[in-house]
């Protein structure tokens, strides 16, 4: 499972995270759970933060900070189709209808 702001996508093949991460499909800053539950940034996770370059935080101007009243940052505009688009790769990936 893929989590980006408050949109989530399921169903999501482990095989297929590095080329997503390669087309800039799957960022640093989105984070991935197996229960839905337990949350890891994908630039932290120990088989893919070899893909991401160390100074991604300076040119994202720093994705871990939080609003003042400690909310996180909105999703930026058009978030949802992209992964919405996301979901659709994956099921044609995957065979599924």
């Amino acid at each position: 499972m893929i989590r980006r702001g408050n949109s989530k996508v399921t169903d999501v093949p482990a095989e297929n995270l590095v080329t997503f991460i390669r087309r800039n499909m799957l960022l640093g800053s989105d984070e991935l759970s197996g229960d839905g539950k337990s949350w890891i940034r994908v630039d932290r996770h120990y088989q893919l933060r070899k893909y991401f370059a160390s100074d991604e935080k300076e040119k994202s101007g720093n994705p871990d900070k939080t609003d003042f009243d400690g909310s996180s940052p909105s999703p930026p505009p058009g978030l949802e189709g992209e992964l919405e688009e996301m979901a659709s790769l994956m099921k044609d990936i995957n065979g599924l209808p």
